[in-house]
């Protein structure tokens, strides 16, 4: 717990490849403290992902904090990319008294103060619909790092558009952003990363949810159902519907860093690197 609120993190879980290093950093926070639970919202293929699954069924052995969640009873699976079926998994996030983090599945990095930070910062603010932590490889929390002096524009001009063609879709781009902060990190300067402030993030400004922090309280009380999305689109309902309707910005924390691996435009240049294999020796330690 952190300031007498439960922290639930969580994850639309389908990859065991980088899955296995973020949950080294949760056992860490769980081990601390910080984190109350850890779940798995399973977002797989039953064919294809047999070791993925697997993977998922041994952790929920293992641990007694670690907890599978499905698709809702009655809820049929979404009959466009799977990715759609996440908006489904807040009917499950609905206690007025826990914090809720989700992350990527391929967030690989979670510094050792982002957590309490992050969920300090979403328990200070309750009007946001979403709190986000600097998040490495993240086209606008780019944009913002590059304002504040942190990563060059001699690398590439990022705009602050989710999609933007450098800060989203630039393998090597985002190759450099991941040796910066491994950099950072076997130096111990991550702070050195940190924003000046925190950023108001504009209602209706699409932004990539590879990590955020929201509030049960929130989910309890929307109007077409505890945990109903309307749309059921997870990153469209918490960065633009919502935002509008409620007229609050999302705000990006300056003092939370968290890494995120890749998008798909990015895959062929960061997986001919040894990029992975760092955040692994880093994340081993985290619970040596």
């Amino acid at each position: 717990m952190i300031d007498s609120k439960r922290v639930v993190a969580w994850t639309p879980y389908g990859r065991r490849r980088t899955y296995s290093i973020l949950i080294r950093h949760l056992q860490r926070d769980v081990e601390r403290g910080l984190v109350d639970e850890v779940w798995a919202y399973m977002n797989t293929d039953p064919q294809g992902q047999e070791d993925d699954i697997v993977y998922a069924h041994e952790l929920a052995e293992q641990f007694p904090w670690f907890h599978l969640k499905h698709r809702p009873e009655g809820i049929p699976r979404h009959p466009g990319p799977k990715q759609r079926n996440t908006g489904y998994a807040f009917r499950h996030m609905t206690d007025p008294e826990t914090v809720y983090l989700r992350f990527d599945d391929d967030v690989v990095y979670l510094h050792e103060s982002a957590i309490e930070n992050l969920v300090r910062a979403r328990i200070e603010m309750p009007a946001p619909t979403a709190v986000f932590p600097i998040i490495i490889n993240n086209a606008i929390v780019s944009h913002f790092l590059q304002a504040c002096g942190k990563v060059p524009v001699e690398w590439g001009t990022v705009q602050p558009y989710c999609m933007d063609p450098m800060g989203w879709a630039n393998g090597p781009f985002a190759v450099k952003l991941h040796e910066l902060l491994l950099d950072h990190i076997e130096r111990g300067r991550v702070e050195d990363l940190y924003l000046y402030q925190d950023f108001p993030i504009q209602p209706g400004t699409q932004f990539s949810v590879s990590c955020f922090a929201s509030l049960g309280s929130m989910y309890a009380g929307l109007p077409d159902g505890p945990g109903v999305l309307v749309p059921d689109e997870e990153e469209s309902w918490h960065t633009i519907h919502h935002p509008l309707a409620t007229g609050a910005p999302n705000i990006l924390r300056g003092n939370a860093i968290v890494s995120h691996f890749s998008f798909f435009p990015q895959h062929p240049f960061l997986n001919n690197t040894t990029l992975l294999d760092r955040y692994r020796e880093i994340a081993d330690k985290a619970v040596a």
